[in-house]
């Protein structure tokens, strides 16, 4: 399937045979089947595809409490597999009917992520000072230790997430001097996400996101100076605990936020997408591009969701409005009522 894809990638043409899916989607496939695997070894299985691998799977899946719209697009990822190998029509039919019914599941719903953020009110402010209390826990830290260069770490992938809240497989991946550059004035991020394979620019990370990033490579350079360093780790992967040797994995990140803000890293699109729909004003635009969002359906769902929370909101600042002019006019008609008494007293 890759080899085919990489042909027609180039441009080549594919006179015969089945159509591959497109690259970003093959390496989902494969997470897909390799999980499917797991699941099949775990029952004492050897991995296969066939009904009972899959509800073995799923029960796994069930268990660790995936929600029923990812496991739809999986179910169909397998079966997109299954045609491309042109066999299994009875099961391929079954798994595209177990999608919808989990996907009929998964929308009616609450995303956990939103449940989280009920309950724990996390902030973007929030996170970014346990990104801030990390570093300065790496600052006080022994010199050339590697208790000091890990906070370092941890604080970074914080920061970063908060500025840029990619996608943890898009984040893991960044390399020094290729996705993420560093210039005079400060780092910029260029890269091809995965999900959509579309580009994602960001010409200039905030400034206060730069020192995070620095740490990363003087803590380690000889009498702390950047620019040697930044030249001996071009290609290497920026969140590295080798020295730029080997990169750390997309778990790694979600690890990082598990153990700092209690939820994997993707809480911080949920944030950004949440204060852009408490705001008055529309920033859907904003949320969207720093999660590198391009999808049109997925534009207009989040703008649609945010104009109704605009709408819920200023209608509840109309009654508001007009409960306290209600309220005034009660008192001031009261008031006028004991004026004209024959009394007079007030």
């Amino acid at each position: 399937m890759r080899d085919r894809a990489k042909r027609r990638d180039a441009g080549l043409l594919l006179l015969s045979g089945p159509t591959p899916p497109a690259s970003s989607m093959i390496g989902d496939i494969e997470y897909v089947l390799r999980a499917v695997s797991k699941a099949c070894i775990g029952a004492g299985r050897s991995p296969t595809l066939d009904k009972q691998a899959i509800l073995s799977w799923l029960a796994r899946e069930d268990a660790r409490g995936r929600r029923g719209t990812g496991l739809a697009l999986q179910l169909r990822l397998i079966a997109d597999f299954l045609a491309y190998r042109g066999e299994k029509k009875k099961l391929i039919t079954r798994l595209e009917s177990l999608a919808g019914d989990y996907a009929r599941r998964g929308r009616k719903l609450r995303k956990r992520k939103f449940q989280w953020l009920d309950q724990h009110g996390t902030t973007i402010g929030e996170v970014w000072d346990i990104a801030e209390a990390l570093r300065e826990e790496s600052l006080q830290a022994p010199a050339g230790t590697a208790r000091r260069y890990r906070l370092a770490l941890h604080a970074a992938v914080l920061a970063l997430s908060v500025n840029m809240p990619l996608r943890i497989g898009d984040l893991h991946r960044l390399r020094i001097g290729h996705e993420i550059c560093r210039s005079n004035t400060g780092w910029s991020v260029q890269t091809r996400l995965s999900k959509t394979d579309s580009e994602y620019d960001l010409p200039a990370l905030w400034p206060e996101t730069t020192p995070f990033l620095d740490a990363l490579l003087t803590l380690e350079a000889a009498g702390g100076a950047l620019w040697p360093e930044y030249d001996r780790r071009r290609g290497t992967p920026l969140f590295s605990e080798t020295g730029g040797d080997t990169a750390l994995s997309a778990d790694w990140i979600s690890d990082v936020f598990y153990e700092h803000v209690g939820t994997g890293q993707h809480i911080m699109r949920t944030i950004w997408h949440q204060l852009a729909y408490e705001s008055d004003r529309d920033l859907t635009w904003m949320s969207l591009a720093l999660c590198g969002q391009t999808g049109a359906r997925t534009k207009r769902e989040y703008r649609e969701r945010n104009a109704r929370g605009r709408t819920v909101r200023a209608g509840r600042q109309s009654l508001k409005a007009r409960r306290k002019r209600a309220l005034l006019d009660a008192w001031l008609a009261d008031c006028k009522r004991r004026d004209q008494s024959p009394s007079g007293t007030h």
